[in-house]
């Protein structure tokens, strides 16, 4: 897999657990555990932002 390949992954990742959060929030679905989506975006986005600074 290539560095794009996998950036373009997680990214598209955050963008569905943030939508799903504004989804549930929206719908008054999953109570609180509904934050968790936004905790897992922000988990893959720090990932992200620990891999782009690592040398290949």
């Amino acid at each position: 897999m290539s560095i794009a390949l996998g950036h373009r992954i997680r990214w598209t990742l955050v963008f569905l657990l943030v939508l799903g959060w504004f989804v549930a929030i929206a719908m008054n679905t999953g109570g609180n555990g509904v934050h968790l989506l936004l905790a897992a975006a922000v988990a893959v986005l720090l990932y992200e932002l620990v891999t782009v600074g690592a040398p290949s």
